[in-house]
């Protein structure tokens, strides 16, 4: 089973987050801090990362530009209430940094099978519906 990080702080979001990605294992964190954490308590065992943008202290973005520094092919998917013409100077610069393979912006708010299929285009996996109905 393929292991997620989830990087949320809106509870609501991590809720619809936890059943969309549900035939992935999880591991959940609010804060890049804590994130950065569980990923050192996980073995540096993460095959892909999802990211809210905004948090409070460090961006989604740091924590991914933190967590490619141990994976270099980590996939990343990024997600953004706001559109990348209001993202401050320092995002679009860490954006750039983390670079375009594996890499993809999703825009909240957004239907759950997008998600997936994001998942499925960075990665390769087979769809987990497939999976669910096999």
């Amino acid at each position: 089973m393929k292991t997620l990080l989830v990087l949320e702080d809106e509870p609501s979001l991590m809720k619809l987050l936890r059943h969309t990605l549900r035939d992935y294992r999880l591991i959940e964190a609010t804060t890049a801090e804590e994130a950065l954490l569980l990923f050192i308590d996980h073995d540096y065992r993460v095959d892909l990362v999802v990211a809210d943008l905004s948090l409070p202290a460090r961006s989604g973005i740091q924590a991914a530009l933190h967590l490619r520094s141990k994976i270099p092919d980590l996939p990343v998917i990024l997600t953004s209430g706001y559109p990348r013409s209001a993202w401050s100077d320092r995002d679009s610069a860490d954006l750039r940094k983390l670079g375009e393979v594996s890499v993809a912006v999703l825009q909240k708010p957004f239907a759950s099978h997008k998600l997936l299929d994001l998942i499925c285009d960075l990665t390769g996996w087979p769809p987990v519906w497939e999976a669910r109905t096999a």
